[in-house]
Formats: C-alpha cells, structure tokens, sequence
C-alpha cells in the first residue's frame, strides 16, 4: 500500500507540474500575441515632411531631435504653440494611399483631403476634373 501512495504523489505532482507547465505556456503566449497586436498597430505604413511617419492605427508621428523622442503631430504643434487637431485623420489608416505633409493626403480610392490650419479641420477637396 506504501508503494502505490507514492506512486499516486508522483503521479499527482507530475500533472501538477504539467499543469504549471500547461498554464505558463499559455501565459506566455497570450503575452507575445498582446506585444506583436501593439506593434502591429505602431508599424510605420508612411512617412511625410522630415522625421513624420503615419502608423497603422491612424496617427501621425513627428520626431523631435531635440528631445531624441516622438511626439504625435498635435503634440508637436503644441510645442511650437499652435493647438491643432489634425489627429484624428479624416480616414483611416489603411485608407491612406499617399501622404506627403501632415496636411494632404490621397485615399486608397482617390479622394483627396486638406488640412485647414486656420478653421482646425479636414476638407474633403475632391480630386482634380481635368
């Protein structure tokens, strides 16, 4: 009887441990799967102007030497003392065909959109007729 107690703890802690095992992998891969989501929302799908990208998930970003950092585009302004609202797009991101300045982009479809620094918003300006 001894014999089959300690094969039954073993075989307890063998699934135990498993069971550790089973979860910590599960842990660890809902993890990676959270980062490579976050990053695939950050990944640069264009650049505008010098030290602009346009990320997937919509926002533009300016790179400040000064600070060696980041900023959103609004944010930028803002140092700069504008306050603006160029963020969020009038489009999504993935919408986004070409995208030269902060301020003009061209849709996937071929709309064309303008900033209008002096009102702070977006203007569906069409595309050219001729």
């Amino acid at each position: 009887m001894a014999l089959l107690r300690i094969g039954t703890r073993a075989q307890t802690r063998a699934i135990l441990a498993l069971a550790a095992l089973t979860l910590l992998t599960a842990l660890v891969a809902a993890s990676y799967a959270q980062g490579r989501a976050e990053g695939s929302r950050r990944a640069i799908t264009g650049v505008f102007g010098v030290g602009g990208v346009l990320t997937a998930d919509g926002a533009l970003w300016q790179y400040r030497p000064e600070k060696q950092d980041w900023v959103t585009i609004d944010q930028a302004f803002k140092e700069d003392s504008k306050d603006t609202k160029i963020l969020p797009l009038p489009v999504a991101g993935q919408e986004i065909a070409y995208l030269e300045s902060f301020g003009f982009l061209v849709t996937r479809s071929g709309d064309c959109w303008l900033y209008d620094l002096e009102n702070n918003r977006w203007e569906n300006i069409g595309r050219p007729s001729r």
